[in-house]
């Protein structure tokens, strides 16, 4: 952030360092070195102690929090872009998009960038669980019960949860799209209930033995049946599905649904407090994709009909806003890795997000 950098008259060495770095997309870290150019922690490491605590303390401070998810290689990393020490050092949580089976020194870089208050979490996506187990059923000769998929969707989400303990991960991020209710055959709401409590009763009892640890809802709260809203008063964060979103009029709109469908659910319940926390909102866009040339992924429309706007430009404003209903407390920029490759410095978009969700810091 500005003030940590101007603090510890960093900046200026920071700045110069990144210029330093090769500007090629193909970067790629060199077999045989024989030359060693001290880093910055080399160089002053009693500034750079510094410099890290006032980093972890802004981020254990009142701020407006940045999420985002990373392609982490499965093997060495070999470009540049591929590594998790070039992320910029304000993010605040980086979700692995391949959480298992890590190497070696993917795990190392985690706990350097640890260093700098930098939680790692990954993300839990239950549709995908019930996209396989279609598949088997497809495949199936016709024996498979609801107990068997309840079984095997209970399996697959313990398995997921399992990789925290494993590899020392900050947190998780709970992906549940959901359905809406409304036209469901009696059998169908049946099935859809007994899954969903499968599902959340499991992601409460794992928060429950894992104080700590940061839990984060990305999912649509009326899609969920009241009786099991509580999982959202154990979430650290709600991230709002407004991924496809084009505006910030339809990122306040999906705040406001979650908002009514916590009141509409205290209603059903014979309650009054809103069952949908309304502190802890986030909303969520993805980086522009290299190969899209249509600029469909990553921009909004702008009410001029001009050229479009990048979606972590408009959606961190919309962040740094006022609102009467709801808090906004940060940003999830998905496939941050893309970010890398926009232009000098790398991962511009995201400094530019970051800072203008918390002006003041």
């Amino acid at each position: 952030m500005k003030t940590i950098l101007k603090n510890k008259k960093l900046f200026v060495g920071l700045i110069m360092s990144a210029l330093l770095l090769p500007a090629c997309n193909d970067w790629t870290d060199p077999e045989s070195l024989t030359l060693h150019t001290p880093s910055f922690e080399e160089q002053n490491p009693e500034l750079y102690e510094a410099y890290l605590k006032d980093l972890c303390n802004y981020k254990a401070g009142d701020h407006n929090v940045m999420f985002v998810s990373f392609n982490n290689p499965l093997t060495y990393p070999v470009n540049r872009s591929e590594h998790l020490t070039v992320l910029p050092d304000s993010i605040d949580f980086v979700s692995l998009n391949n959480p298992d089976q890590l190497s070696g020194d993917i795990q190392n870089e985690m706990v350097e960038i640890r260093r700098k208050g930098t939680r790692i979490v990954y993300t839990i996506d239950y549709a995908g669980f019930e996209k396989d187990w279609t598949a088997i059923v497809k495949n199936s000769d016709g024996s498979l019960t609801e107990e068997d998929a309840l079984q095997y969707l209970g399996e697959r989400t313990d398995e997921m949860l399992a990789l925290c303990d494993r590899y020392n991960y900050d947190g998780v991020i709970v992906d549940y799209t959901g359905r809406s209710m409304v036209s469901l055959p009696e059998k169908e709401l049946a099935e859809y209930n007994a899954r969903q409590k499968n599902f959340l009763d499991r992601i409460g009892a794992w928060i429950d033995s894992h104080k700590g640890k940061t839990l984060a809802f990305y999912g649509n709260a009326q899609y969920l049946f009241p009786e099991y809203m509580s999982i959202l008063s154990k979430c650290d964060y709600i991230i709002l599905k407004t991924l496809s979103s084009t505006g910030e009029g339809d990122l306040s709109v999906k705040a406001y649904m979650a908002v009514q469908a916590g009141k509409d659910a205290a209603a059903e319940l014979g309650g009054s407090e809103n069952l949908v926390p309304t502190d802890r909102f986030v909303a969520c866009v993805e980086t522009p994709r290299p190969e899209d040339k249509e600029q469909a992924f990553g921009y909004w429309d702008t009410e001029t009909g001009g050229s479009k706007m990048l979606a972590t430009y408009g959606a961190a404003k919309w962040v740094a806003s006022p609102s009467v209903d709801f808090e906004r407390k940060g940003l999830f920029v998905q496939n941050a890795h893309n970010d890398y490759f926009d232009n000098n410095p790398v991962y511009r978009n995201i400094r530019e997000s970051i800072q203008i969700m918390n002006p003041n810091n």
